[in-house]
């Protein structure tokens, strides 16, 4: 076996670990908290084997793929890996194997839709920075019915912004859905700020009694049920990221 094709960077194994970015590694690297097999390293581009025994702040981490999931948060659950108030979370739906990954894209309680998640922290970051622009398309079903003339309303307040906790907040696009029964919005943000669609509607005086994430970027739910989830390849996880075609898994 050709060992100069196993070694990697030891920022790019710590990213690969889940624990954090590669960009958050060097910094834990150059503060001197990581030792490889029991000694000091403070070069990120010292190179490491899966063999090698890696610490950081006395923590033993481990060398794996790079995995990239998409997954359908159903309402109800919690996106985080623990809650102190014992509540359901993303995490109770997901395979043991895969409980290491991080989460792009959070939503609340109370909302559904797509959650991607990895190891790859480099990826993470790309898909869940506001400075990347991913688009991300939501589904949004009011608590009651509006008129054409509301809905104008509605969809000017959104794209002049709101503030939100002193930041002007945008969407980037809203399209009015009509219904029999129902109200439903259409609302595309490149930003995502907490439970930002939520607070603007309620600002506005509407309530969202729904709010599902069909999109992030190129991926879609496609065929996903609530609970399910699909794994693909590094090379689909950044093309279709980026992808203007919104290709569907």
């Amino acid at each position: 076996m050709d060992l100069k094709k196993q070694k990697i960077r030891l920022n790019k194994a710590i990213a690969q670990s889940g624990l954090v970015s590669r960009r958050n590694a060097d910094v834990l690297i150059k503060a001197g908290q990581v030792k490889v097999n029991g000694k000091l390293v403070t070069q990120y581009s010292f190179y490491v084997l899966p063999s090698d025994d890696i610490k950081v702040n006395g923590r033993t981490i481990n060398l794996c793929d790079f995995k990239y999931l998409l997954f359908y948060k159903p309402r109800g659950y919690i996106t985080t890996k623990q809650d102190e108030k014992n509540r359901k979370t993303v995490y109770d739906l997901l395979p043991s194997q895969v409980s290491v990954l991080k989460y792009a894209g959070r939503l609340d309680r109370d909302s559904e839709g797509l959650l991607i998640f990895s190891n790859d922290g480099d990826f993470l970051n790309i898909a869940g920075s506001p400075s990347s622009k991913i688009k991300k398309v939501y589904l949004v079903t009011l608590e009651k019915n509006i008129t054409n003339v509301e809905s104008e309303a509605i969809k000017l307040k959104m794209l002049n912004g709101i503030y939100l906790d002193g930041r002007l907040c945008k969407a980037t696009s809203v399209k009015y859905i009509k219904d029999k029964k129902l109200s439903v919005l259409e609302i595309v943000l490149e930003e995502g700020h907490n439970r930002q669609i939520r607070r603007m509607l309620q600002i506005i005086g509407f309530t969202a009694s729904k709010l599902k994430r069909t999109q992030i970027g190129g991926f879609k739910l496609g065929n996903l049920r609530p609970g399910e989830h699909k794994e693909i390849t590094k090379e689909e996880a950044y093309e279709t990221l980026r992808s203007k075609k919104g290709d569907s898994f």
